[in-house]
């Protein structure tokens, strides 16, 4: 998807992410069909929802189709979803951002479907759009990752530039610095978010460049990979990669969508179900989570999982000011932590980023 697309998409998110007068839904015999960005084996983001899928199906003790690799093109949703409503489907549940245009037009045009698009921006009173808070899986894995330096030079490559993707590098790096001070973390924009052979390159060119522990934002364990090879730790994202690094993996940020859909279509059932609209899910539901940390010395996991412990009891704000920018500019002030919205909104990189959005 291009960048100005996705800047377009960004400009609906304030509208989108209002709260619509919202109504319940019945829908006493849910027929389920997934839309799914890659592919159900790719190791990452569509892997992590086809696992709910699975668990929807055994909820339901029935098939529930799929359609993989969905272009970020409104056209080609609206079809996959009409094709799923023309054979019965009742409850369309999708993944990617770049869909979020397409499931409000799909929604608006089937009040009595109900839609779930994970990670969009669009919602409606038959539409919902959850996320993860996915900041608070990156803290926790960036103080994995401050722990393990040795040369306090990490790297992370992500998708694009757009806010919740702003929210993973800059967690992961106030996390890293909250473990070690003086962490710097380098910063590259794929623009895509599956390029395996590129991540490989970005990984080698940051290890190269002193990185000594690598992330990766991205739907592929290709960064994984390269970093396994030239002996460098690494975190992994959406699913547990460990089986793509076990050597050197710390922990990976992973998805559990199951945690969230498998309650919503029991509601949808039950005629109790109703669009938060664009909401966010944290650790203490289990929708968003750590894999299990290794590599690093007992008393830091320790550590990390006391936070992780506070997080679950809201005792913990990864975003608690003083936050400064690049140019540092004071962002959060101390003693403050950003609304939702501003999180939606957020366009810097933290003053321990090194590189650009771009």
């Amino acid at each position: 998807m291009k960048f100005k697309t996705l800047a377009g998409l960004a400009l609906t998110a304030l509208i989108a992410a209002a709260p619509a007068a919202q109504a319940q839904l019945k829908i006493e015999k849910p027929k389920i069909a997934f839309v799914f960005l890659g592919t159900d084996t790719d190791g990452g983001w569509s892997q992590s929802q086809n696992t709910a899928r699975l668990a929807l199906a055994k909820a339901y003790h029935e098939k529930v189709p799929y359609v993989e690799n969905v272009p970020e093109q409104t056209e080609k949703v609206e079809q996959a979803v009409e094709l799923f409503i023309n054979h019965g489907a009742n409850v369309i549940i999708a993944g990617s951002y770049g869909y979020s245009d397409a499931m409000l037009a799909e929604a608006k045009a089937h009040p009595k479907v109900a839609f779930i698009n994970m990670a969009g921006i669009s919602s409606a009173p038959n539409l919902e759009s959850p996320y993860p808070k996915t900041f608070q899986g990156w803290y926790l894995a960036g103080m994995a990752a401050g722990y393990a330096t040795k040369s306090k030079q990490l790297g992370m490559m992500l998708g694009f530039p757009i806010p919740d993707v702003l929210w993973d590098i800059n967690s992961f790096a106030l996390g890293a610095q909250a473990a070690n001070p003086g962490t710097i973390v380098h910063v590259a924009f794929v623009n895509s978010w599956s390029d395996p052979v590129k991540e490989a390159q970005i990984s080698k060119a940051m290890i190269q460049q002193g990185a000594d522990v690598i992330a990766t934002d991205m739907d592929s364990p290709a960064a994984l990979v390269v970093a396994e090879k030239a002996g460098k730790y690494s975190i992994g994202y959406q699913v547990d990669m460990a089986k793509s690094a076990p050597k050197g993996i710390l922990t990976s940020v992973v998805f559990h969508w199951e945690k969230e859909l498998v309650p919503a279509v029991a509601a949808m059932k039950a005629g109790t179900w109703k669009s938060q609209g664009t909401p966010l899910y944290g650790i203490d539901t289990g929708v968003v989570d750590i894999a299990k940390l290794q590599h690093i010395p007992a008393d830091d996991i320790a550590k990390i999982e006391a936070v992780r412990q506070k997080m679950i009891d809201g005792t913990f704000n990864v975003w608690a000011g003083p936050i400064s920018d690049q140019a540092g500019k004071v962002e959060v002030p101390a003693g403050s932590t950003p609304t939702v919205d501003q999180l939606w909104n957020m366009n810097y990189l933290v003053s321990n980023v090194k590189g650009s959005m771009k």
